[in-house]
């Protein structure tokens, strides 16, 4: 089924929570009735929502909340855990969804009773959280990105710099960035090679032309492995082509937008650029769009989207790429 399809009939039960950094706000939809409340963003306050909706009745309601980064995402684990299905919604389409109802207040009580709307009456999928490895990888995939950053950041101060006092505050800062990123790097290949899950994906994903070991890590580190297919990978990527068309006068495909995940599609696009020229079946791939009169850019993220589709794959079967098979194809070990 669709996860953007309107349910029939609505749900019985459904729990909404706007998430904040300190608190969330509570909505739990049972039958014609709405009860409000707001608890601690901390794992006693979770412990407290969950006696609440016990004492309505729902001992573990399909829960939906915003995906809001860090803020959400101890609710979504501690509530995973106890038994509830989870579903994380993409901001925007709770957005879009409340100016289809022509909302036009904002406040945290109204928006968990929208996102328990929303939940209510979509057919829509059931997050999983990623294992423990995974998320320990996320985690120091993420801080060395940020190290990164921070890095780049002094290193230009560095350039600009014309005072003696600040150049040399500036260098200490500098060689103590780069003695903690080559720490953290260390600790990444340490960890992928203490899971034998982890290694023997990352072997799989190194094989495809055009994708190196930290692009790897990236792929190992953010996808999720719930998605049912490739194509639905590319979805949460944001790299599917949108068509735009109404009647005989507007008829186009709309540039690919900025959603999906910003780590995977920076190291993608990238991955992406050396695969057009190196991987042969990509290279045959391109060239043929390009004949058609494609544009450069859409050619690459055509590429890029046959990266995250083949990469998924891999991942979510545990499988071995066959670069000698035309069309694409996997096998199995």
């Amino acid at each position: 089924m669709p996860t953007s399809m309107i349910l029939s009939q609505p749900l019985d039960c459904c729990l909404g929570l706007d998430i904040a950094k300190a608190k969330l706000d509570a909505c739990l939809l049972s039958g014609t009735q709405a009860f409000h409340a707001q608890f601690d963003n901390s794992k006693p306050g979770l412990q407290a929502l969950r006696v609440w909706c016990r004492k309505h009745g729902a001992l573990a309601p399909w829960t939906v909340l915003e995906a809001t980064g860090r803020y959400g995402e101890l609710a979504a684990t501690e509530l995973h855990a106890a038994g509830h299905r989870v579903h994380l919604a993409n901001p925007r389409r709770i957005k879009d969804y409340a100016r289809s109802l022509g909302r036009r207040n904002k406040t945290d009580r109204i928006d968990a009773a929208l996102i328990a709307s929303f939940g209510a009456t979509r057919d829509l999928p059931a997050w999983q959280p990623p294992s423990d490895a995974q998320q320990i990888l996320r985690a120091l995939m993420r801080r060395s990105a940020d190290l990164a950053t921070m890095l780049q950041a002094e290193r230009n101060r560095t350039e600009s710099s014309t005072d003696l006092l600040v150049a040399k505050s500036l260098a200490r800062i500098v060689r103590v960035l780069e003695k903690e990123s080559a720490s953290l790097q260390s600790q990444i290949k340490a960890h992928i090679q203490a899971c034998p899950e982890l290694r023997e994906d990352l072997a799989h994903l190194c094989q495809i032309q055009g994708i190196g070991e930290r692009t790897a890590a990236w792929l190992l580190a953010e996808v999720p492995r719930h998605l049912p297919n490739g194509r639905a990978a590319a979805a949460w990527l944001a790299v599917t082509p949108r068509v735009r068309q109404s009647g005989t006068c507007l008829r186009s495909t709309a540039p690919i937008g900025s959603e999906g995940n910003r780590h995977l599609r920076r190291v993608l696009f990238m991955a992406a650029l050396t695969a057009r020229h190196r991987n042969p079946r990509l290279k045959a791939f391109a060239d043929r769009l390009a004949a058609t009169g494609k544009s450069k850019m859409s050619v690459l993220f055509a590429v890029l989207h046959k990266l995250i589709k083949i990469s998924f794959l891999l991942l979510k079967n545990h499988t071995a790429y066959d670069p000698l098979h035309n069309p694409l194809l996997i096998t199995k070990n």
